[in-house]
């Protein structure tokens, strides 16, 4: 019985030597109010957008954030340009194809260069992940600040992609209208509740 509790102690001591207090800290982070807006500044015409309907989570040790983990989702069915018509074409098969594609997606990998969001203070950090927009992923290295408050999480990013890299060709007829390069701004807030 004493050499079984002896080895029950030894293996119990070996278990808390590679326990690391990052596992204990790391906590589920669910995206309770999402914001994103994209904008084509193009030479005869600025289109600006928006959903309110980013959702997901992230898995961080917020006092230790560089093996964060999660996913952000945007239904495509929720982008709005202030033209009814114009958000017709744009989840149309020809530009995001919604009826295949239904959701953008971010899937983050890591936030590099942030050692610490516990302090209450805007900590500037880059989010590295991969965005699949129609089908097709690409990775991402998005600028962003993150700040705890309040008991919440909260994240600016801002970034820019190609609609070409993600499969979606602008017809010629509109390619004044429509710049290829759009630049995209996500406002998260995340939180354990």
């Amino acid at each position: 019985m004493i050499r079984n509790f002896g080895a029950l102690m030894t293996m119990s001591l070996l278990l808390g030597l590679y326990a690391t207090p990052a596992d204990a800290q790391t906590q589920e982070l669910r995206v309770s109010n999402g914001r994103a807006t994209f904008t084509s500044d193009a030479p005869l015409e600025t289109i600006n957008g928006t959903t309110t309907r980013v959702a997901g989570s992230v898995s961080v040790d917020l006092a230790n954030p560089g093996a964060a983990s999660g996913t952000l989702i945007v239904p495509v069915a929720s982008l709005r340009t202030g033209i009814a018509l114009r958000d017709e074409h744009l989840q149309g098969a020809n530009w995001l194809n919604a009826a295949s594609h239904p959701n953008i997606t971010l899937q983050v990998t890591a936030f590099e260069g942030a050692s610490d969001f516990t302090g209450g203070e805007r900590v500037s950090f880059r989010i590295r992940g991969n965005m699949t927009i129609k089908g097709t992923t690409r990775p991402v290295n998005i600028r962003a600040q993150g700040q705890l408050r309040d008991g919440a999480f909260l994240v600016r990013a801002r970034w820019r992609i190609r609609l070409s890299d993600y499969g979606v060709s602008i017809p010629a007829a509109v390619q004044a209208k429509v710049n290829n390069e759009i630049v995209v701004s996500v406002n998260i807030r995340a939180a354990t509740s």
